[in-house]
Order: structure tokens, then sequence, then C-alpha cells
């Protein structure tokens, strides 16, 4: 069960702590800093619900593979499908 951020007043994609009350100010921060990932107006709802899942990844979730000189080589189908799954929620 996903806790509900709306009490903490952080931003779930990056992690920012609003001051003052609540979040005040996200409106401004997620259109500067996260509209390309999902509209505010559809991002909204779903953050103060505490329904939201990052979009963005970790980049310890990428760094093994950029470590490696002769690391994975991956077609064009499989970053797609990658991508998909990503953006499904599924790991």
């Amino acid at each position: 069960m996903k806790e509900n951020l709306s009490t903490k007043n952080v931003c779930p994609e990056c992690g920012h702590q609003f001051r003052g009350n609540g979040f005040d100010g996200i409106d401004a921060h997620w259109r500067s800093k996260h509209e390309h990932l999902m509209p505010y107006r559809v991002a909204w709802p779903l953050i103060k619900t505490g329904n939201y899942s990052p979009r963005t990844g970790s980049i310890d979730d990428f760094c093994g593979c950029l470590a490696q000189k002769d690391g994975p080589k991956l077609t064009i189908a499989q970053i797609k499908k990658i991508t998909e799954d990503a953006w499904a929620g599924k790991r």
C-alpha cells in the first residue's frame, strides 16, 4: 500500500521539500521541472492522493551497464520493451 505523500509536502518525482503550508508552490515547481514527464493537471490528483509513481529512474539502475565497456548491447525492440515496462511500473 502506498504512503500518502500529501502529508509530507515532498515532490514524489525528485524529493524536493516544499516549505510553508503543504504543497504550496508545487504547480510552478512541477511545470518547470517535470512537465515533460506528465502534465501538471494529470499529475496533481495523483500526487495529492499519494498515488503518483515516479517516472524517472535512479542512476543506480543504469550505472552497472554504463560502467562496463563491453556491457549489454540492446536492440531497439528491447529498449522499447524495457521503456514500456518502466512506464507501466514493471521492473
